[in-house]
């Protein structure tokens, strides 16, 4: 009985399983990390709750030191961070394809939650993200080790190497290595490593299925999808414009001291690891306020759809591009490519930009009441960072008293589910108007 209730739920609300999905997880993961054997002193519980959000929501924020976990603390942080970035994407795919009478409503949810366009593939696709996960990681782990094998023990270096490969891959942007992030920024086969490993998995699970299936069928002069080819090009416009304005930003202030080739190695990991994680080859502090502004922007756009990256995704970006240009030339439709965009996918695009921008604004303003002591920047960036989870911060979240530890718990999971399957979660079918009312015009300025 409590099965086929599962499984009627599951068919009637995809999106509130998704949710449900994530607390869970969340749940767990806190209660195994507040077990003694996982720490090296004593932690807070709402501390633990906010690594366990942090870390299944892929975000890498902390609130207390990595160092207070013991290695089976460690252990237990690896595995949120791979449920995080793989583990609520294929659970969804795997239960929605256990269903072969799944209605046409529900079909069309899911298939707007997961940005698949069609079920026929669903388990194909599910083991294609399996494939390259680990596929990823553990060539990823393989040339990490290489790397850190002279500087820690055998059983430390093979155990830092996974971590960092899952990490990478899966867009959290933390690192045991003794100074973080920064500790090999100086070393090029790291820094292109890393790059590629959040490459990987910041433009989409979909993205590179289709690659796959191009390069298999290059003979044949197959051509991507128009969605593809939005959404890469996007993708890497968005990568190039973060990279230049960088390097013209810091390029005699953090990167003067680098050689020419590894201010391009790290320029492309800044390219690529501030879109959806918070790896950076630089510390922080030391970075002018407009480049910080500059992270906040691309952190909010984030990474491509169906990713383990965060943000608004690229696909909502175009969209929102074309809108400003189509009104810009007085045009009534919005096309890009030689495609219009069907209306519906318009209102939801500008939707999910609408709803993240009023979420952070109203995170922001409670967070310059309860952390009067920080500066407007560093909470901004604090709260785009928690809802795009992407982990850069300037070191506000150590400090953050309960109330904005909460805050940022939320903003973390609202940031995760993505305001589109939360649109998608409070609207029923009956919601469905079949009428209109007369059309008026609004004087706008």
């Amino acid at each position: 009985m409590a099965v086929k209730r599962t499984k009627q739920f599951i068919k009637n609300y995809p999106a509130h399983s998704v949710l449900l999905s994530l607390f869970v997880t969340i749940c767990v993961g806190f209660i195994l990390l507040a077990l003694p054997v996982c720490q090296t002193k004593s932690i807070g519980l709402l501390d633990l709750f906010f690594t366990s959000a942090s870390l299944t929501t892929v975000t890498g924020m902390m609130t207390v030191s990595l160092q207070d976990f013991t290695i089976y603390g460690h252990c237990i942080m690896l595995i949120l961070m791979q449920i995080g970035g793989l583990g609520l994407m294929t659970m969804s795919l795997f239960l929605m394809s256990l269903f072969v009478d799944l209605g046409l409503y529900t079909q069309i949810l899911a298939s707007e939650i997961l940005s698949i366009q069609s079920f026929k593939d669903t388990k194909r696709i599910l083991l294609f993200i399996i494939k390259l996960t680990f596929a990823c990681e553990f060539i990823g782990a393989i040339i990490t080790f290489f790397i850190i094998r002279h500087d820690y023990t055998l059983k430390r270096a093979i155990f830092l190497s996974i971590f960092h490969a899952i990490s990478s891959f899966c867009n959290v942007g933390l690192s045991l290595f003794a100074h973080d992030s920064i500790s090999y920024n100086n070393n090029i086969l790291m820094c292109m490593t890393t790059t590629l490993l959040l490459l990987f998995g910041s433009l989409g699970f979909v993205t590179w299925h289709e690659f796959l299936k191009y390069c298999k069928q290059w003979n044949r002069h197959p051509r991507l999808s128009w969605n593809t080819i939005i959404v890469v090009k996007t993708f890497f416009l968005t990568m190039a414009v973060t990279t230049i304005l960088f390097w013209l930003l810091e390029r005699n202030n953090t990167l003067s001291s680098m050689s020419a080739l590894q201010t391009l190695c790290n320029m492309l990991l800044v390219g690529v690891g501030t879109k959806s994680s918070g790896f950076l080859p630089v510390d922080i502090n030391y970075l002018q306020p407009a480049t910080i502004l500059l992270l906040a922007a691309t952190a909010f756009i984030g990474a491509a759809p169906s990713s383990t990256g965060g943000g608004i995704k690229t696909g909502a970006f175009a969209i929102f591009l074309a809108v400003i240009r189509a009104t810009i030339y007085g045009t009534s439709h919005i096309d890009m490519k030689g495609r219009s965009i069907a209306r519906d996918q318009v209102y939801k695009a500008l939707s999910i930009i609408s709803l993240a921008s009023s979420w952070i604004i109203v995170v922001s303003f409670c967070l310059l009441i309860t952390e009067h002591t920080y500066g407007f920047m560093d909470i901004f960036l604090e709260t785009i960072s928690a809802f795009a989870n992407n982990g850069i911060s300037t070191g506000l979240t150590k400090w953050l008293t309960p109330v904005g530890k909460l805050f940022m718990i939320a903003t973390m999971i609202v940031g995760r589910i993505g305001a589109l399957t939360l649109i998608i979660g409070m609207r029923s079918s009956s919601d469905t108007k079949n009428y209109s009312y007369p059309e008026e015009r609004v004087i706008l300025g």
